[in-house]
């Protein structure tokens, strides 16, 4: 009996082994035949087309600016005071060399006084020095001394009558208040700003234009501009400034100037408008155009893919024009109605065979 017991559990052992050993085959078999890929071969590649159309174009540039005021210019304080008022308020429109504001002048117009009573004195000291000259009491050196302070405290004066008209902001142009800066009784420096004067009467139209189509416009040229705000009215202006330098992204900043005094339509600083620059003659003409997708590589080296009998790509050579906006000029190596594949060609080689999705 003491050979049965160990037996027994030695046959239970092998037998849970067996199974075990059993369930891992038959794992392993299933991982196995998942793990198994089968090769599929594309023989397809899935592409999108589009026609090659004509379009019509004409020798004119559409370019969405700003209109800015020709002339802005800061109002600063040149005395030290406090503001005593303020003779404007934004909005109003103001002449030049109108009152803006006034800075209290009490300690000026003392030293104006003060310095009065001493060219007094001065005046009555030449008089009387002029009189012992004259009868040899003094030199002519100690009488030109006293001629010299008399000349000095004239020149004071001067100088203190000048910073009491500083004391009387006025504007330096005829415009419209856009900003106060300052209230009542505010102090202020020599070199602070007190308002802003904008003259509207004229506005440059501000536009950027990049590097091929900038040498196409000369200054002087007349310019047709239209805007939201009155989409029945086109203003007329001329180009009176091309930049010369370039900004990040290779543009140039143009400007157009126009006049503002239609009072049925007036133009107000910061609106937005289109300005129609002529870079030609006014011919209208036609050509062919793709999306700038379908190029393949760069402009410089432009190939595009065409569709031949329906499933076959065929990589072609051409020659690009102009860009207008998202669609390229194409000056030969296509016929218009080719069809041209615009998205999967980075998996495409010429005469692959493609499947066109709709």
């Amino acid at each position: 009996m003491k050979y049965i017991k160990p037996a027994i559990i030695t046959l239970a052992v092998l037998f849970i082994g067996f199974l075990g050993y059993q369930k891992l085959s038959a794992n392993k078999a299933i991982i196995d035949e998942k793990a198994q890929q089968q090769e599929v071969k594309i023989t397809a590649i899935p592409v999108t087309t589009t026609t090659v159309n004509s379009q019509k174009v004409n020798n004119e540039l559409a370019i969405i600016g700003t209109f800015a005021a020709r002339k802005e210019l800061s109002i600063i304080a040149e005395a030290q005071g406090r503001i005593t008022s303020l003779k404007v308020t934004e909005g109003q429109s103001i002449g030049r060399g109108q009152l803006i504001a006034s800075i209290d002048d009490a300690s000026i117009r003392a030293q104006l006084t003060t310095a009065q009573a001493s060219l007094d004195k001065a005046k009555k000291d030449v008089e009387r020095y002029s009189n012992l000259l004259s009868v040899g009491a003094i030199s002519q050196t100690q009488f030109e001394e006293i001629q010299l302070g008399m000349q000095n405290q004239q020149s004071n004066i001067t100088a203190i009558q000048q910073q009491l008209q500083y004391t009387r902001v006025k504007s330096p142009m005829n415009g419209i208040v856009s900003e106060i800066l300052l209230e009542e009784g505010s102090f202020t420096n020599p070199g602070t700003e007190i308002a802003t004067v904008v003259d509207i009467s004229q506005l440059n139209m501000i536009v950027m234009v990049d590097e091929r189509d900038v040498v196409k416009i000369k200054v002087g040229q007349s310019v047709n501009i239209t805007t939201d705000v009155y989409p029945d009215v086109i203003f007329k202006g001329k180009v009176n400034q091309i930049g010369v330098q370039a900004d990040a992204a290779r543009k140039y900043e143009i400007a157009v100037e126009l006049n503002n005094n239609d009072r049925q339509h007036p133009l107000k600083a910061g609106m937005y408008g289109t300005a129609i620059i002529p870079t030609g003659d006014n011919t209208e003409k036609f050509v062919l155009t793709v999306p700038r997708k379908s190029v393949a590589g760069s402009l410089k080296q432009p190939q595009v893919y065409v569709l031949k009998d329906g499933n076959i790509a065929s990589l072609k050579n051409v020659e690009v024009g102009e860009t207008i906006g998202d669609q390229v000029v194409i000056l030969s190596g296509l016929q218009e109605g080719d069809q041209v594949i615009t998205t999967g060609q980075i998996n495409l080689d010429d005469g692959r065979q493609v499947k066109v999705i709709k």
